[in-house]
């Protein structure tokens, strides 16, 4: 696949996971919208309720004054409190827990509505309303040693709303709880849809490079065969041919020697990437390195040295040397490419720095990817080769933008190296 059918295909792959986090992220706004809403309809339920109660309590009342007899009973359970007072506060009757005088700065005139006021610590409701007409006669039972007191103006009744608070508090507190489930439910479900998809994408590049695998395997040893017979007719041709052919015949065994080297680094590829691994000297390695390039690169004195980690000699050179060659190229100027190498724990960093044009997000995701390439002249092998040397002796690589412009690309190993 070329780099526009790549991108093309990231593209498709980037619009169906925001599609799919969307319809997920709908479906559980869709499901917290519903909580919230049924939350809501049964606090106003449990609210409404409440209302009725004290309603049927007023009226409970009012048929117990109009009867002229009022007990529990007649109230009912509820009711913890009533008094009748005068339109000054004067206490006319009282029964239960009612005011002895009636504190009006708590309950300020409201007319021919009640007012209620809810007390917490006690789970009660005080309520009272002011009355202007009357369906009973209290004259005829507030006397006082047969003459009429003041005309009652004001009833107040205390109502115990603790169960319904109770009701009112525990829908609260479910409906919170359950928006947290929610919620939390649609981060574990976005994690197992991210999970899923890195995982599709990890098998689908599995089963690439499984079909990759053979199609090599085939394609070098078909290769190989011919280009053997070429080079030995190139090497024939150099010594028999004229000398104006030799700048052609050149030509033609340069690029033979490429499609050659192409071969074995494939081969490389897929047989067997952990070869024979002795102790290797990290910081020795690389100075052997830095002479074979003529852009000048400059390895920052490390911590300590040597630095030996376990590792097949010509593997470990074939990583440094892609890395500094891929840095050398991505350097147009005279800036030097650095290396690196720290301590970290069991691990050992080792770090190739250039100030070329860096890396994009798009390259960055697929640079690892066999034939992959971002050059004109790559082949695209490099990183992947060099990825499977890293995995199979423990360590790991990775490129990242540098700071300043410019790309490092950094692998680790395991200071005494994985057990073989």
């Amino acid at each position: 696949m070329d780099r526009k059918g790549k991108g093309l295909h990231s593209v498709f792959e980037h619009h169906e996971a925001s599609a799919a986090n969307a319809i997920i992220t709908l479906c559980f706004l869709a499901l917290l919208v519903l909580a919230i809403i049924l939350s809501l309809v049964m606090v106003t339920s449990e609210r409404l309720r409440l209302e009725n109660s004290i309603e049927r309590a007023y009226s409970s009342v009012f048929l117990a004054l109009s009867q002229g007899n009022i007990d529990s009973a007649v109230l009912g359970s509820d009711v913890l409190g009533f008094g009748y007072y005068s339109s000054t506060g004067n206490a006319l009757y009282t029964w239960g827990n009612a005011y002895q005088r009636l504190p009006l700065t708590i309950f300020p005139d409201a007319s021919d509505s009640y007012v209620t006021s809810y007390d917490e610590t006690r789970g009660v409701i005080e309520s009272v309303r002011y009355v202007s007409d009357t369906a009973f006669m209290p004259e005829n039972l507030f006397r006082d040693r047969g003459s009429v007191l003041e005309y009652p103006d004001i009833l107040y009744l205390a109502f115990d709303a603790s169960p319904v608070m109770s009701r009112i508090h525990l829908v609260t507190v479910s409906a919170i709880i359950t928006v947290a489930v929610i919620l939390l439910l649609y981060i574990i479900v976005l994690q197992i849809a991210a999970q899923n998809r890195e995982y599709r994408i990890k098998l689908q590049k599995q089963q690439n490079l499984v079909s990759l695998g053979e199609a090599a395997r085939t394609l070098t040893h078909e290769i190989k065969n011919p280009l053997s017979a070429i080079r030995l007719q190139l090497a024939l041709l150099k010594r028999e041919a004229a000398p104006e052919l030799l700048d052609d015949i050149m030509l033609i065994d340069h690029e033979t020697a490429r499609l050659t080297e192409l071969t074995d680094r494939v081969s490389d590829f897929i047989r067997n990437p952990l070869g024979t691994p002795e102790r290797v000297d990290l910081v020795s390695t690389i100075e052997t390195l830095i002479p074979l390039f003529s852009h000048r690169i400059v390895l920052i004195p490390p911590s300590e040295r040597p630095m030996y980690v376990t590792f097949d000699p010509s593997r470990l050179r074939s990583v440094i040397e892609n890395l500094m060659k891929n840095a050398v190229e991505a350097t147009a100027d005279d800036s030097p490419v650095e290396c690196s190498i720290v301590r970290e724990k069991n691990m050992y960093r080792v770090a190739v720095r250039d100030r070329g044009e860096g890396i994009s997000d798009e390259d960055k995701s697929k640079i690892f990817d066999p034939f992959y390439t971002t050059k004109i002249n790559g082949s695209g092998i490099g990183l992947a080769i060099a990825r499977q040397f890293l995995s199979a002796a423990g360590g790991s690589i990775a490129l990242y933008k540098r700071e300043g412009g410019g790309t490092s690309a950094e692998f680790t190993v395991p200071v005494s190296g994985r057990v073989f």
